[in-house]
């Protein structure tokens, strides 16, 4: 695969790449068989088969895992999940791996990823824009920058699939079967090479028995929910199953001047899988699925515009003592039209010597987002998103063992993406003029592929010895550039600001190499030693200055992790600890620049040397007092440069950053609290659970004076009742009960005003579910 002519890649550099793919190809053909090769399709299942494997232990039948749950609890098929899939990953992994079941999610009301790190030791999530593209960060790894075009350091995978831009998991949180978050450098076992670790969320799949369940919930705001699954089995070798789910809602924000609502909802997914077993060896999977969004995007506030700019309170922006629900949007046309969807097809093979699975994935969205990032009822900074994504993946492996006490995993991956985009920044107010705009118009193209290896040896009963490698290859093109349109910066109208027309490669071996000791049955300890890499990356937002558009360097990272894992108590009890120290190189990072037209505008660069550690605590009790769950988690990090920046390629910094200042996105201290107690009432079971998660303060940005977030605290409650069958579920919830309004994120806007994003409302809501 190659890119249009009109990017700098040179027959030369073509060639080579299509020696590396027929390279990787070899070697995955000496591993593995002819008629797997020739096979399509894929469904790689990290969260049930791992390429490090434990000492293989018998099965619990479903009687035993009725009697390790008690009495009175549920045997559907999302509770023996849960139990199977913990220790599976417990005994299977050299590295933290949190889980969280479909269960567990709806009863947290988590409806989107950005959701999942509240619950998540070490993981921060935030919307940067209107909602719809959150930036994700694992141990203080990731990419804060708020442009579509960018993946951060932290692989998102769709069953099995890599979504490498926040826009393509728009709306994909139904039916959901789990999800797990590895932590630390990722990509010897499966999918792309990330420095930061992995979020896999699997959906539930297709089974031989009809059944499903439809939900409906209302909430504040007048927000209704309705979540409908229906699995049906179409002939003794064909199974079908349809998820959909439609959020429909008033927002909660209200203009000062005009009155409107934002931050309303209107989003709807539906998803269709379609199980073949083609044998008692092969089966297949059709996944088909899309999404459409038509809600109104949040508005920031701008706390201080007025000020700033010299007009009354309440004029452009909403004044430092406003409402946590008041915005100033005034007649901007804020909306959103999104549509995506995608379709993949895996396989999956079972051989004497091991499994094969494949998967082949291609993926589109199509966006045009009017946002009020600038938090002003006038155009200071206000943005039009209007973008294509185009993303194709396969990856295919083979697990096998080799006389019992070698366990290897072989693969290759290759990945094509495409954006072509228009992003317009309107800034007449600035330049006291009606249509004073830059637009960045662009095409976008990356190419990755990687060649990965991981090996488990039993060297003693007690011991094994842990190897891994990959060999990654990535090419990075851009072409386009900003445009003046309106003249407003001295150059004509339409005359380009910055542009590029240029391609980047980029070769790397990574590995990781580790120990893990059984203490005695269900406890380990583990150390391992590893790097991770991530590919470089353009900054496409609307700039004024060439150097803020330019490539950004590939990012590397040393990671160093010892911990342990214990399961206890017929899987009762868990527990799991860790510490670890990450070395990095060219952190891809955010920082606020000065622009030429005295404008501030953030844009990518990168910090030469920098550091994290820290450490993570987690456990979990199931039963052990009957009717009490508990879970809860802990972590602490430091996160700082090494290295002093003072500028983006000769662009002045609006602050400097020192050497030893923290790094974005990388809270001092986090933690999360659930407990579950049910009460049994004759047929029927009432359920309490309270939740609580806290995350102290952080940056956003660096160079930013106001890019720092407050410290964010949300409690939760939920009451459950329902026949002991689980026939029906009725649920009344609340979360955030406190009603706190912290700030999520916080920028410097291009007049040097300051604008926030606020926390979601205290939200009050019933569930009502019915199983069939």
């Amino acid at each position: 695969m190659t890119f249009p002519s009109r990017f700098s890649f040179s027959k030369a550099r073509q060639q080579a790449t299509r020696r590396k793919l027929a390279l990787t190809a070899l070697l995955l053909g000496t591993t593995s068989a002819l008629p797997a090769l020739a096979a399509v399709g894929a469904q790689p299942a990290p969260h049930v088969t791992s390429s490090v494997h434990a000492k293989p232990a018998k099965a619990a039948t479903p009687v035993a895992r009725r009697k390790a749950r008690g009495p009175h609890k549920s045997t559907s098929p999302e509770d023996i999940q849960v139990v199977t899939t913990r220790t599976a990953r417990y005994l299977s992994q050299p590295g933290t791996v949190n889980i969280m079941s479909g269960k567990e999610l709806r009863e947290l009301h988590v409806e989107s990823p950005k959701e999942i790190a509240a619950f998540t030791p070490g993981v921060t999530a935030v919307n940067a824009t209107s909602g719809s593209s959150p930036i994700f960060s694992i141990r203080g790894v990731g990419l804060d920058d708020y442009v579509g075009t960018n993946m951060g350091g932290i692989g998102i995978y769709l069953d099995g699939v890599f979504a490498p831009y926040p826009a393509l998991y728009n709306g994909q949180m139904l039916d959901i079967e789990n999800v797990v978050v590895e932590k630390g450098p990722q990509g010897f076992d499966m999918g792309r090479s990330t420095t930061g670790g992995s979020v896999n969320i699997t959906s539930v799949k297709p089974s031989d028995k009809f059944g499903g369940y439809a939900e409906w919930g209302y909430g504040s705001y007048n927000t209704n929910t309705g979540k409908f699954a229906i699995n049906v089995p179409i002939t003794s070798k064909i199974s079908n199953r349809t998820a959909f789910s439609y959020t429909k809602g008033d927002g909660w924000q209200h203009d000062i001047n005009t009155n409107r609502r934002y931050g309303a909802q209107d989003l709807l997914a539906i998803r269709n899988l379609t199980k073949f077993q083609i044998d008692d060896k092969s089966s297949a999977l059709l996944n088909i699925h899309y999404t459409r969004d038509r809600g109104t995007p949040m508005s920031p506030q701008d706390v201080d515009g007025d000020a700033v700019n010299g007009t009354p309170t309440g004029t452009i922006g909403v004044g430092p003592n406003a409402r946590f629900n008041q915005v100033n949007v005034g007649q901007d046309r804020v909306g959103r039209k999104e549509d995506g969807g995608g379709a993949s097809l895996s396989f999956e093979r079972v051989f004497n010597f091991g499994v094969f699975s494949s998967q082949t994935a291609i993926d589109m969205y199509r966006r045009s987002v009017y946002d009020n990032y600038d938090g002003e009822s006038v155009q200071v900074g206000d943005y039009h998103w209007n973008d294509t994504y185009l993303a194709q993946s396969h990856d295919m492996h083979l697990r096998t063992n080799i006389a019992k006490i070698f366990h290897l995993t072989v693969g290759i991956y290759e990945s094509y993406d495409k954006i072509d985009g228009a992003y317009t920044s309107y800034r007449g107010f600035l330049f006291d003029r009606p249509e004073a705009n830059l637009t960045d118009h662009f095409s976008q193209q990356n190419l990755s592929t990687g060649v990965y290896v991981n090996t488990v040896t039993n060297i003693t009963h007690n011991l094994d010895f842990i190897a891994s490698g990959r060999f990654s290859y990535d090419e990075r093109g851009f072409h386009g550039g900003t445009r003046n349109d309106n003249g407003v910066l001295g150059s004509p109208a339409g005359s380009n600001l910055s542009y590029l027309n240029t391609s980047h490669n980029y070769e790397r071996f990574t590995g990781r190499v580790g120990l893990r000791y059984q203490v005695v049955p269900g406890t380990y300890l583990y150390g391992t030693i590893s790097n991770g890499y991530k590919a470089g990356t353009y900054f496409a937002a609307p700039v004024s200055a060439p150097q803020a558009l330019d490539y950004v360097r590939p990012e590397n990272l040393i990671a160093y992790e010892v911990g342990v894992k214990s399961s206890l108590f017929k899987n009762k009890l868990t527990v799991e600890g860790s510490l670890f120290d990450y070395e990095y190189h060219n952190r891809q990072t955010l920082f606020v620049a000065e622009m030429p037209g005295d404008i501030t505008s953030l844009s990518l660069g990168s910090i030469s040397r920098a550091r994290t550690r820290g450490g993570e605590l987690s456990s979990a009790i199931h039963d052990l007092i009957p009717n009490l769950d508990l879970r809860g988690s802990f972590a602490y990090l430091d996160a700082r440069a090494i290295s002093a920046v003072n500028n983006i390629g000769g662009l002045p910094l609006l602050s400097n950053v020192d050497a030893h200042s923290a790094l974005p996105f990388a809270p001092r201290f986090s933690w999360s609290a659930v407990a579950r107690y049910g009460i049994d009432i004759n047929r029927y079971r009432l359920t309490l659970q309270a939740s609580y998660t806290w995350k102290d303060n952080m940056l956003v940005a660096l160079g930013d004076p106001n890019g720092q977030t407050n410290k964010i605290s949300s409690m939760g409650l939920r009451m459950e009742f329902a026949p002991k069958t689980s026939k029906w579920t009725a649920a009344v919830y609340v979360d955030n009960m406190l009603n706190n309004h912290g700030n999520t994120y916080s920028f410097t806007g291009s007049d040097n005003s300051r604008a926030q994003y606020l926390q979601t409302p205290r939200w009050i809501g019933v569930d009502l579910r019915y199983n069939f």
